[in-house]
């Protein structure tokens, strides 16, 4: 009886663990640490074409929308879409983030510092839209 109690019990905590985890969401500013003052380019192309943007302003306005985003950290490789942006964001004239949004379900971010590549998941009911944001300026 009490070898059940055990296993039962270890049951609850994987289950709770797993919930915890895979439930959690995060600001993307909390995962891609970009330094807004430090930003001195942002590059973004679309299927209408590149657009450089490296007025203070924009740039402050563009990583502050970014940053807000709600994601939670995802398991998907290679995501289905039908358009795709690319975001590159330097720092101090240095490639810093890369950021591939697709379809406003997913982004994957890279960091050009130490190679490494993460996907998320953007929470329901966001939406990043780039084409607004940029034809505003």
């Amino acid at each position: 009886m009490k070898k059940r109690a055990v296993i039962i019990c270890i049951l609850l905590f994987v289950v709770a663990f797993y919930f915890t985890y895979t439930g959690k969401t995060y600001q993307l500013k909390d995962l891609i640490k970009v330094d807004e003052a430090n930003v001195t380019r942002i590059e973004v192309d679309m299927d209408e074409g590149k657009r450089v943007v490296d007025d203070k302003k924009d740039m402050k306005e563009i990583v502050h929308s970014l940053s807000q985003v709600e994601v939670k950290k995802s398991r998907e490789q290679d995501p289905k879409f039908d358009q795709a942006y690319w975001v590159k964001i330097a720092e101090n004239g240095k490639d810093a983030y890369g950021l591939t949004i697709y379809d406003h379900n997913y982004i994957k971010a890279f960091n050009f510092k130490n190679k490494k590549q993460d996907t998320y998941t953007i929470v329901k009911d966001q939406k990043i839209d780039l084409k607004t944001l940029l034809s505003t300026k």
